[in-house]
């Protein structure tokens, strides 16, 4: 077989067509390693998190403003923990989840997650998936899909919540 110049000048001419002035613009916020706490066994079976690593490398601070995990989840909301009379409690934030211009957001067990609750189903580990979107304030939408994991290393206030107005 010989190979010309015609095929690989018309490949160049295709990989150029693809890139565009857009494509090297900075991109919005990345995510990754996203994941959910598996619910069977568990003292709370009606609810659980969803983990994820938000990177904004732009250069002006974006907010985590909303989430929805599809009919898996009857509520979602957005929690930080806090230090009430001291013992460590989550609540829901106020106003979103922080992304700093250029640094990173882990939304991790034992700080700011999606939790989700009034859940449909019982979430079992290893090859559950479950589909989510999370929502910014400059109008960007991730979708994503997140495996369910268990996690073994669950502190005792993973589920303990700040009192909140609605009581």
């Amino acid at each position: 077989m010989k190979w010309t110049s015609i095929p690989v000048a018309a490949a160049v001419v295709a990989l150029a067509a693809c890139s565009s002035p857009a494509d090297s613009a900075t991109p919005g916020i990345l995510a990754a390693d996203p994941w959910v706490r598996a619910t069977v066994g568990t003292e709370r079976p009606d609810m659980t998190a969803l983990f994820v690593n938000l990177t904004n490398p732009t250069q002006e601070d974006r907010t985590l403003v909303a989430a929805d995990c599809g009919d898996v989840a009857g509520k979602v909301e957005l929690h930080e923990m806090v230090m009430v009379d001291g013992e460590m409690l989550m609540q829901e934030v106020d106003g979103g989840l922080p992304v700093p211009a250029g640094e990173h957001a882990h939304l991790a067990p034992g700080g700011p997650h999606v939790m989700l609750m009034d859940l449909a189903r019982e979430l079992p580990a290893g090859g559950e998936e479950i589909d989510c979107t999370l929502s910014f304030d400059d109008g960007q939408v991730i979708e994503l899909t997140a495996p369910v994991k268990e996690f073994t290393e669950e502190q005792d206030t993973y589920h303990t919540h700040a009192p909140s107005d609605d009581s």
